[in-house]
């Protein structure tokens, strides 16, 4: 389309010349409500025979948000039996998808980790999960930071955050800990916080590492630090990469679920494809109820304006602003040269990120004159269809954007339980021939013990 055509189309232009549209009204759509899975008897019966069975491996998600973590602990036969966050829609989003106490709580607010523990009716944690909030620590965050009172107040409210994850360790000695934030954080004062981390901890074996999600089956290049501890006295274990003919892209993600013309705000739609499903779209539809099977959740597309739409025409994949027209730049370039990008359909998406809430310019749909749906973006960070948000559609977009991807969260949980079902087997076989030795040596128990 050339500018001729634009001008042609009636769009009007401003003083600058730009073409520019009025703003559209605004359309907030439905706020979802979610009830917890706990709400029913016959679950909680379950969470408690759960909590009781001692081959459990009984995980704490601190900062749960709406559960990325805690997915793919929970698709590596963890039991997560609790999920601790601020915002009360993320948590509302982990206590429907999870057999799980979703807990709205500040858990700088919790005094005593022990006595949180018995109120939760946790015998013990042998596994504590999570991701503190990280503006903090990325370049991002601080590079917008003006005055030394703001850069304290980051350092003093954010960076605090990992200090009360490693808190609750410090009481509760897990087996493990598995933390997650932005690479930034193995690099912040020259490593400080992970030496920190690692000298305070003696009786832990600590490593830390940065992954990419895309190495591990999400359709995303989103690269995370994770940092590992066990007192098991042995070294971590890491997942190994994917080969790299082996890579998810948007079109494997997204092209199966239906094109709708912004603005689309049906909650439930028909879930029709009309080609056959590649591996991760096959993957993505697992575990739907039986009335869901033939519907798809959230596919929520917001409006767009007819201004955006000639702007989003005129990008070819992979473009972003700054390969506008002028008469179509509304932005310094120098700034804002990816506030709209258009996507992909053959290569993996870029970070997603929270900033998605407001406009998702920057995930332009590769085919489709429009941004991404709540679903499609859940797509990308590797939540299956069956996995539904609560809250209005800011709140869920916020939500996914801040996830760690299951599908990376899954690759590290598979290892660590198998290290620890070796672990607590070595163990239990210990403590059976001590029991055997100590039953032959009645007179020598203390004797037996030692053996």
């Amino acid at each position: 389309m050339t500018i001729s055509d634009i001008s042609a189309l009636g769009i009007p232009r401003d003083d600058q010349g730009r073409f520019r549209s009025k703003p559209l009204p605004s359309m907030p759509g439905a706020n979802v409500r979610l009830p917890a899975r706990l709400n029913d008897p016959g679950q909680l019966e379950v969470w408690m025979q759960q909590v009781a069975n001692p081959d459990s491996f009984i995980t704490l998600d601190l900062f749960c948000g709406a559960g990325g973590m805690s997915l793919g602990f929970e698709s590596a036969r963890f039991f997560v039996a609790a999920g601790v966050d601020l915002e009360p829609t993320a948590v509302a989003t982990h206590s429907y998808n999870f057999l799980s106490r979703g807990i709205t709580r500040d858990i700088r607010e919790i005094a005593d980790p022990r006595e949180f523990l018995a109120e939760l009716g946790l015998p013990r944690v042998d596994v504590i999960i999570g991701g503190p909030p990280c503006q903090g620590f990325a370049r991002i965050g601080r590079g917008k930071i003006r005055s030394v009172e703001l850069e304290n107040h980051y350092e003093e409210v954010l960076n605090s955050l990992y200090k009360e994850f490693m808190r609750f360790v410090e009481v509760l000695q897990p087996l493990a800990f598995v933390m997650e934030n932005v690479p930034d954080m193995a690099h912040y004062r020259d490593g400080e916080i992970l030496k920190r981390i690692s000298s305070q901890f003696p009786d832990y074996t600590i490593e830390w590492r940065i992954l990419n999600a895309v190495d591990y089956g999400v359709p995303q290049r989103r690269q995370r630090l994770f940092v590992q501890g066990n007192r098991l006295g042995q070294k971590v274990r890491w997942p190994r990469p994917q080969a790299a003919n082996r890579i998810v892209t948007v079109r494997d993600a997204i092209s199966d679920l239906p094109d709708r013309t912004p603005p689309s705000l049906e909650e439930v739609l028909p879930y029709q494809p009309q080609q056959p499903l590649t591996e991760y779209q096959k993957k993505m539809r697992e575990g739907l109820r039986e009335d869901h099977r033939d519907k798809v959740f959230a596919h929520i597309i917001r409006q767009v304006r007819e201004d955006d739409k000639l702007i989003f025409s005129i990008l070819k994949e992979g473009q972003k602003y700054r390969d506008l027209p002028a008469e179509l730049q509304r932005y310094r370039t120098d700034i804002f040269d990816d506030k709209y990008w258009r996507l992909m359909y053959d290569q993996p998406a870029w970070t997603i990120t929270a900033h998605i809430r407001k406009d998702a310019y920057r995930y332009i749909h590769p085919e489709h004159c429009r941004t991404l749906s709540i679903r499609e973006f859940a797509r990308l960070q590797s939540f299956p269809d069956r996995f539904l948000f609560a809250g209005p559609r800011t709140e869920r977009l916020r939500q996914i954007g801040n996830a760690v991807p299951p599908l990376l969260a899954r690759a590290i949980a598979v290892e660590l339980h198998r290290q620890l079902a070796t672990y607590r087997t070595k163990h239990r076989t210990r403590q059976e021939k001590q029991r055997r030795r100590s039953i032959h040596q009645p007179g020598f128990p203390e004797q037996a013990a030692a053996d």
